[in-house]
């Protein structure tokens, strides 16, 4: 299942224009991790993306017996109505009930007992879906029990509700939902030690590191946690350096309320849609083009949509800003080299490359080395001793190489990686501007320092990185 965030799927998610139904989900600039859709809902169009096939206990919460349009809902019914809505892949919610009115009592043994058949028919009807089960409970030690049951029952995807009505205390939320997440992961299977850690151990034990198995190791815990209905930036940021994903509302509701979204840095700030400014977003400028305002209220269903797509952009652009960048490295090829032909990583035999390297290695990172001659070099390419420096270059010369190093990086990155150049001036002066101009964040970490105070620099940094290790 994707991290990020999955907006709730609504019954007509589309705007006409020029008499075609044309979903708000192709206006948008990014697509999020995925969508939530109720079986309280009957959309018209539905995205062919990754869904949360949720069962819509929102819509009963105040109903004793839980019923979606006159049907009693249990595992039984659920898993027929998913036969019918979802595809391979899809995520199916198990019935819960929220624990609110006065029968908490019942409310929680159905959430147990559906919890326990649904599985069961799920692995029967739909083995191609990922059964999903909801944490509740009326404190933080009835949750942490209710999680541990479901654990046990099979379920390696739980969902984290009933935390909505109480969305305005964050830290109490946040101490909840964090305490499952940590609880949950211990208790299974899948913690794993990431090739560093394994190193430093093997040091501590006097184990040599020929027999260690790390290569290809996952870091992903093989329980996966949701939370439902939480969705404020605040959260998100949380959600996000936490591993988690999540869904909401929210842009629907304040688009219909006549709301619109404007994204300032990390916050999303809500205003009256008649004195917003003007937006040049991109589904905006989309909008634009075929003369809908979202901006308007009470002038017709399609500005109203437009709003909600516009609101939906916003949110996803907003939360966008919380993940971290995968890092490519690139280490200079520079100083003394071995008299024989070696895989680049070896010939480069300096005392600062070999630094570098071993820093590059231990961020567990892509990462390249840039070449006077060769340009950009796999470290892993078998090259000869070569006699050439970026000293040795004219500025023409300079140049023509750096726009050569932009484009073979560019073919191996995405806009959403990061270059971090460990280099001296001469190999990244030409390239940063080429690459950022091109859209990419570069990153100088040794800026300004010496030789020695790099040499410094990195020793440092491997040694807290080792420090948090054996802190774990």
């Amino acid at each position: 299942m994707k991290l990020g965030f999955y907006p709730v799927l609504g019954k007509s998610d589309f705007l006409k224009i020029k008499g075609e139904k044309i979903p708000i989900w192709q206006l948008l600039e990014y697509q999020p991790a995925g969508w939530l859709y109720s079986l309280a809902t009957k959309a018209e169009i539905v995205p062919d993306s990754l869904i949360i096939h949720d069962c819509g206990s929102f819509n009963y919460r105040d109903q004793n017996i839980p019923t979606i349009n006159g049907k009693y809902v249990d595992a039984h019914w659920s898993i027929h109505r998913y036969r019918e809505r979802s595809k391979v892949g899809d995520i199916i919610v198990c019935p819960d009930h929220l624990l609110v009115e006065e029968n908490i009592r019942e409310r929680q043994e159905y959430n147990l007992q559906q919890a326990k058949t649904f599985i069961q028919l799920a692995k029967s009807y739909l083995p191609n879906r990922i059964p999903l089960a909801v944490i509740h409970g009326q404190s933080l030690s009835e949750r942490l029990e209710v999680a541990k049951y479901l654990l046990g029952l099979g379920y390696r995807h739980l969902g984290i509700g009933g935390l909505v009505s109480q969305a305005r205390e964050y830290s109490t939320n946040l101490h909840i939902i964090k305490t499952i997440t940590e609880v949950v992961r211990s208790r299974s299977d899948s913690e794993r030690v990431s090739p560093f850690a394994k190193r430093v151990r093997q040091d501590k034990a006097g184990v040599s590191r020929s027999h260690s198995d790390s290569a290809g190791v996952s870091h992903e815990p093989n329980v996966h946690l949701h939370v439902f209905g939480l969705c404020s930036p605040q959260y998100a940021k949380a959600f996000t350096e936490m591993g988690l994903s999540f869904d909401g509302s929210t842009f629907i509701r304040e688009g219909l309320g006549g709301g619109m979204f404007v994204s300032h840095e990390e916050k999303l700030i809500r205003m009256p849609a008649y004195c917003t400014p003007k937006c040049n977003c991109h589904v905006c400028r989309v909008l634009h083009r075929h003369r809908i305002d979202p901006r308007l209220t009470n002038k017709g269903r399609t500005h109203t949509m437009g709003r909600i797509a516009h609101n939906l952009n916003m949110a996803i652009g907003t939360y966008r800003k919380f993940i971290p960048k995968e890092k490519i490295y690139l280490v200079a090829g520079c100083g003394k080299q071995l008299p024989y032909s070696a895989a680049a990583k070896d010939l480069y035999c300096s005392q600062h490359f070999q630094a570098c390297r071993r820093y590059v290695e231990e961020k567990e990172s892509r990462w390249y080395i840039l070449s006077p001659l060769h340009q950009v070099l796999n470290p892993e390419t078998i090259i000869k001793p070569y006699d050439k420096s970026p000293y040795s270059l004219s500025h023409q010369e300079r140049i023509l190489w750096a726009e050569q190093v932009a484009e073979n990086l560019i073919q191996v990155a995405s806009l959403e990686i990061e270059f971090v150049f460990l280099t001296g001036k001469l190999y990244r002066q030409e390239v940063t501007p080429i690459l950022q101009a091109k859209g990419y964040e570069t990153k100088v970490p040794m800026q300004h320092l010496a030789i020695g105070q790099q040499l410094a620099w990195i020793k440092k940094e491997l040694e807290q990185e080792k420090q948090l290790v054996l802190n774990i």
